[in-house]
């Protein structure tokens, strides 16, 4: 009797820590991690080792970081006005790269001249040293620098896609220097109302996986260890203005766009897990990012807007991170 009161003890114990941990309760599909302040478009995510997320906002030109087991969130890095941040990768142990640009958000569309890639070294910022934030270059070629994709097997070496031009460039992010990548027309637009080309980009078994905005298309393309493409460009799947995305090692992606949480399958079937064209639960949602421990294993991370370009029920609502838990929808297909 005094095993089972034990055993029982420590069950409790544990579903009690789990539950302090852990982003939402198992049984809850999604839940708010954090709410920033109207008018906040949270525009991309970056996971840390330790599970802590990084929000790069295009509207706040501002760095965050967002604890999702404490709710809690503080503000790494303030930039210039007109430096509003977009991709964000880790280029190291808990160092990132992080891609600027003035944008207008009436028009999705960057002041040329006006892109700069820099590096966030959260081990220095956690130390409080004031170097934790530098410029590794100021990217005149470039118009629209949206997602970042790190070579892991070229020391420094970064992918960065330029939605405006439909170009995916190659960065040395210790020295600044830069060059195109790969260039291909399915990486453009044609659309006049959403200009936007290749936009998302992680890499995966030497394929550089992209979304492309304006086409509502999903891609990939095999590269080489630099970058360099090594067979030609292929459109995989097709969904509505697909935005940022995650994407798992077993091939499965999700994608965030139209307020909707798309999964991508390796065998090319598409389907939505989560919210929809006039719903709330992620309006305006722009990025996703898989969590990196034990606990949130198989949580995903989504930034979002808040609808602050087309709010769905006639009011902008500050730009959250949600977690929605994947685990439950693993044996579930379209």
């Amino acid at each position: 009797m005094f095993i089972f009161h034990l055993l029982v003890s420590l069950s409790l114990l544990i579903s009690g820590l789990v539950a302090q941990v852990l982003p939402f309760s198992n049984d809850s599909a999604a839940g708010v991690i954090w709410t920033f302040e109207n008018g906040t478009w949270i525009e991309n995510l970056a996971v840390r080792q330790n599970g802590e997320v990084l929000c790069t906002s295009l509207s706040k030109a501002a760095l965050y970081l967002v604890n999702p087991f404490e709710h809690v969130a503080s503000l790494v890095h303030q930039f210039e006005p007109t430096e509003g941040l977009l991709g964000i990768s880790e280029i190291g142990n808990d160092v990132f790269a992080v891609a600027s640009a003035n944008v207008s958000l009436a028009t999705s569309q960057a002041y040329p001249g006006s892109a700069k890639m820099w590096k966030v070294d959260m081990v220095a910022w956690t130390l409080g040293q004031p170097d934790a934030v530098t410029l590794i270059a100021n990217l005149t070629n470039v118009i629209l620098p949206d997602g970042i994709a790190t070579l892991e097997n070229e020391i420094g070496l970064v992918l960065l896609a330029d939605a405006a031009q439909g170009i995916v460039w190659r960065v040395d992010t210790t020295t600044g220097d830069y060059s195109i990548a790969i260039q291909d027309a399915l990486f453009t637009t044609n659309n006049t109302l959403i200009p936007l080309g290749v936009d998302g980009i992680h890499i995966l078994n030497d394929y550089l996986y992209f979304t492309n905005f304006g086409n509502n298309a999903f891609g990939r393309v095999a590269i080489s260890v630099n970058g360099s493409a090594t067979g030609p460009v292929d459109i995989i799947a097709s969904m509505t203005i697909p935005d940022d995305f995650a994407i798992a090692d077993d091939g499965t992606a999700y994608l965030a766009g139209d307020n909707s949480l798309y999964r991508y399958s390796p065998d090319g079937a598409v389907d939505i897990l989560i919210g929809g064209p006039n719903s709330l639960v992620l309006e305006g949602c722009t990025s996703a990012q898989l969590g990196r421990t034990r606990l949130d294993k198989n949580v995903l991370y989504i930034g979002t807007n808040g609808g602050l370009l087309a709010p769905v029920d006639g009011q902008i609502h500050g730009g959250q991170l949600v977690a929605v838990n994947v685990g439950l929808f693993q044996n579930c297909t379209a």
